[in-house]
């Protein structure tokens, strides 16, 4: 669907490509120019240019059979191009391999990305049973263990400010938007979050923050595991020191000093 966000400067052309790769972003199959103007709410004529710009400049793939179009993989190459990211991913593997190794569970670092949490890396369980999310996606900051860890690290209005564009939190009566915010608060004091998950039940999230000013980072690493393979490793604090212990790991991968 096209962006229809109000805008200081107008550029059409821009818009329109950008709606294309953001269309065929969510789509499973090959589309056709007639559904990919239907899917941005535009004419077929209007979006020719577009796709043909797209398409030479290797963002996006013609089929020669079908004539239909899909996204290329060079959005997802210049996306670890980012120093930030490739720095922040490398210094994280091999303390989220050494994490999910000792839980035998799956763990995943996320970063706060505009309105969102960006799923940046994640490291499957070693068991045969794996619980684990895809690199890439967004997932609202509202009601999530990633995003309340995230939203503990920020100042009270850069809370509020956040919170009040999610549709489902300014739904909320005052009384829960008010608890909402002083469980971030308890996340704050304690430095980490244990959270049954919202969107599939039996999960639990564990999750500690991971603030690095250096490099613009504001984050969190989660493990995600079954319920009824929790109790073992809760109840002698040892999960919640090994994801400290990573968070201390991939700092000093990154060369950062801490007390």
């Amino acid at each position: 669907m096209a962006n229809n966000n109000a805008s200081k400067y107008n550029s059409p052309a821009l818009d329109k490509g950008l709606d294309i790769l953001e269309y065929l972003s969510k789509q499973a199959v090959d589309q056709s120019q007639t559904e990919i103007a239907m899917g941005i709410d535009k004419k077929p004529n209007e979006i020719y240019r577009m796709l043909v710009c797209l398409d030479e400049r290797g963002y996006i793939m013609k089929n020669q059979v079908s004539g239909k179009y899909r996204l290329s993989l060079k959005l997802y190459y210049l996306s670890h191009r980012h120093p930030p990211l490739y720095t922040l991913r490398t210094a994280a593997f091999y303390p989220m391999q050494d994490l999910a190794a000792f839980c035998k569970q799956s763990c995943h670092l996320s970063i706060l990305n505009h309105d969102n949490f960006l799923i940046v890396a994640q490291c499957s369980s070693p068991g045969p049973v794996s619980l684990s999310v895809e690199v890439g996606s967004r997932f609202p900051l509202y009601n999530s263990t990633s995003g309340s860890i995230i939203l503990s690290q920020l100042k009270k209005e850069e809370q509020l400010i956040y919170l009040k564009k999610d549709v489902d939190f300014n739904q909320l009566p005052q009384a829960e938007k008010d608890h909402y915010i002083s469980e971030i608060n308890l996340v704050t004091n304690k430095g980490y979050y244990i959270k049954e998950s919202e969107t599939t039940k039996g999960v639990i999230d564990i999750g500690f923050a991971i603030y690095i000013p250096e490099i613009n980072i504001l984050g969190a690493l989660v493990v995600t595991m079954l319920s009824g393979q929790v109790q073992e490793l809760l109840a002698s604090d040892k999960i919640l020191k090994k994801i400290e212990e990573a968070v201390k790991s991939i700092k000093t991968n990154l060369g950062i000093n801490f007390n």
